[in-house]
């Protein structure tokens, strides 16, 4: 019974683990408007007060879709509350 237990619990950590981790991309972006920016790729990122004025800066984007703690930090050190990407 202690061999079931661990197990399931080995298991739902590994997924949980697995889950939490955020999707960390390296992107190009300007900004289209407020709180909109767009990367070279052809994506969206939908920022929330986000006052930081680019065209063409690097930036780190970490988002998994319907987390809480989705932000893009750009070269200058400042980081935006991302609320959602989409193409």
């Amino acid at each position: 019974m202690n061999k079931i237990r661990t197990f399931i619990a080995l298991g739902t950590g590994m997924i949980l683990s697995m889950w939490a981790h955020a999707e960390t991309n390296q992107v190009n972006v300007k900004k289209v408007e407020q709180d909109l920016y767009q990367t070279s790729d052809g994506l969206y990122i939908e920022t929330r007060f986000c006052t930081v004025d680019t065209d063409g800066d690097n930036a780190v984007l970490n988002y998994v879709k319907y987390a809480c703690g989705n932000n893009l930090r750009f070269s200058s050190n400042k980081t935006c509350e991302v609320e959602f990407v989409f193409r």
